[in-house]
């Protein structure tokens, strides 16, 4: 089964006052790359964050964002922190005698500090870690919900590539087979012509001869293992197993045998379908750089 590396996921929860919302974005990455943006709350389960989705997704760079938003009318929970404030006073204070001020320092120059606030609820979201990784594996879920249908997309596309290579594949065994012919009658009349002129030539000789021409001209091997390795892509696109590596490597061994054959085939019709596979083969190879 083709699952692609790009995607998008959300989910949401609610408990108490607080509102969780948890985002991933997936985009392409030779290895699986994990990012997070989270409350300081949960600063010490990015590694637990990271192993969550390490099991469900093994290629791409994913970047998850958990936010909370509160609800109800005293949305804002902060509270001061009493030794910052003494600490920022005496910072003042030091100032103004530096500075032989006679202003007095008031609370407005305080709140000049936002370090004096800090947010109530982190806390309370302590407590409910678990409601929270919860989010995050259903954001997972719907993640890997579009990775899937994305992947359908994929694989649709390379399918009919697949087959558009095999057409040129079956029309360059038919034009070889002719080639072959054609060949064989070219050689055979210029020996006649040589036969003509010198009644000596050994006749085992050139038989040996044209054997080996169609022999260098024949390209049944090449064209037996490109198709095995069409059907082994085929198969491979519907497996559970993720397959984006093999399919990779499928798609250099089809290119190595269609070279082989192009070299093989002297032949204007041969070569140009040669090179409409070939450019098939490298729209899939853009596409399995989508697969994970």
């Amino acid at each position: 089964m083709i699952v692609s590396m790009t995607g998008f996921g959300k989910a949401a929860r609610t408990f108490k006052r607080i509102k969780i919302n948890v985002e991933m974005r997936s985009v392409n990455s030779k290895y699986l790359e994990i990012s997070s943006r989270i409350p300081i709350a949960f600063s010490d389960k990015e590694n637990e964050i990271k192993e969550i989705i390490g099991k469900g997704i093994t290629r791409g760079k994913i970047n998850v964002a958990v936010t909370t938003d509160r609800n109800g009318e005293n949305s804002l929970s902060l509270r001061i922190q009493p030794e910052i404030i003494k600490d920022y006073y005496k910072l003042l204070t030091q100032i103004k005698k530096t500075a032989k001020l006679k202003e007095d320092i008031k609370i407005e120059h305080l709140l000049k500090f936002s370090e004096i606030f800090k947010p109530d609820e982190n806390d309370e979201l302590k407590d409910h870690w678990n409601e929270v990784k919860a989010t995050i594996t259903h954001a997972l879920d719907d993640l890997y919900k579009m990775k899937v249908r994305e992947g359908k997309q994929l694989e649709k596309d390379m399918l009919k590539r697949i087959n558009l290579i095999e057409n040129k594949l079956n029309k360059i065994v038919k034009t070889s087979d002719i080639n072959i012919k054609n060949a064989k009658v070219r050689f055979t009349e210029k020996v006649n012509n040589l036969l003509n002129k010198n009644s000596e030539i050994d006749k085992n000789r050139l038989e040996f001869e044209i054997v080996m021409l169609a022999d260098r001209m024949d390209i049944t091997e090449e064209v037996i293992r490109t198709k095995s390795h069409l059907k082994y892509f085929r198969n491979n696109l519907k497996e559970s197993e993720l397959s984006g590596r093999r399919l990779n490597f499928l798609v250099q061994e089809i290119n190595r045998e269609i070279n082989t054959i192009a070299s093989k085939s002297n032949n204007s019709d041969i070569s140009q379908n040669v090179v409409e596979m070939k450019e098939e083969l490298e729209k899939i190879k853009e596409q399995l750089q989508n697969v994970e």
